[in-house]
């Protein structure tokens, strides 16, 4: 689970084969579009096939993370947004799944991701990850990626006994039935083959949340170079003469060519392409 102060003290690893996207559209970038409150700034879009960034948190412990597409043939659609109050005292307004909508020229549209509910914590490159339960959560963290041949350990970090189930046969050695462990006591295991392996965390009081471990071969980290960015998710308060600047994530096919933004979060913008 990332914490809203990790979330937005980001360090951004972009591939160098990113690229911009929709060269066609520039001519709409960097023009503002007014509402009734807010104006609206598409600043810049860029697509890619992988989105990986870091995080520092409040004990300056240093976590990779990854977002890849989730479906095959799909890439990346990164659109940076600035949005600006210049009329009201205070606007608030939430930057989710509901605030934006692009749409392509076949009449297709697309919703921003929920970086929250994609990103897997990146442990490539590590002899191994440990996974965090507590009350019966995988707090850190529900999806991680890992090198083949790395292990996992599972700790309990809580007060209460929480537990993991792996479904039949997917890891061998690992029981059917749920693997109690009591707080203090931890479990590891060694991915040596690629693959995703899904499993559930479950606390006594019956909650249950999904998970899995992506195992991958030693050759898929690459090289990249680093940026800054700020996602543009979650709630924002703006008050007057104030503005926001981040990225929204949007999962579109490949050489998707994007015809207009629709925004609808504290007002209604639209602007084409």
């Amino acid at each position: 689970m990332i914490s809203k102060r990790s979330l937005f003290l980001l360090s951004l690893f972009l591939m160098p084969l990113l690229i911009a996207a929709c060269s066609d559209a520039s001519s709409s970038l960097g023009q503002y579009h007014e509402g009734r409150i807010l104006l609206l700034n598409v600043l810049e879009m860029n697509t890619t096939d992988e989105l990986r960034y870091s995080t520092v948190d409040p004990t300056d412990t240093v976590r990779k993370w990854r977002i890849k597409p989730a479906q095959e043939g799909n890439e990346l659609l990164l659109m940076r947004i600035k949005v600006e109050n210049h009329v009201a005292v205070n606007v608030v307004f939430v930057a989710d799944a509901q605030a934006a909508v692009i749409g392509d020229f076949f009449q297709n549209n697309y919703r921003p991701m929920s970086v929250t509910d994609t990103v897997f914590l990146d442990a490539r490159g590590q002899s191994g990850a440990t996974v965090t339960l507590e009350s019966g959560e995988c707090i850190d963290h529900a999806r991680t990626i890992v090198n083949v041949d790395s292990t996992v350990q599972w700790a309990n970090d809580g007060d209460t006994e929480s537990s993991i189930q792996f479904g039949p046969g997917v890891v061998p050695g690992f029981a059917v039935e749920p693997v109690s462990l009591a707080p203090g006591a931890s479990i590891s295991h060694r991915f040596d083959q690629a693959g995703t392996f899904n499993y559930q965390c479950s606390g006594a009081d019956g909650t249950a949340q999904q998970a899995n471990i992506l195992v991958e071969p030693a050759n898929s980290i690459r090289e990249t170079k680093e940026s800054n960015i700020l996602f543009l998710e979650g709630t924002f308060e703006l008050k007057m003469d104030t503005a926001v600047d981040g990225w929204m994530v949007f999962e579109v096919p490949i050489d998707t060519k994007i015809r207009d933004l629709r925004w609808r979060a504290g007002d209604s913008i639209t602007v084409r392409f």
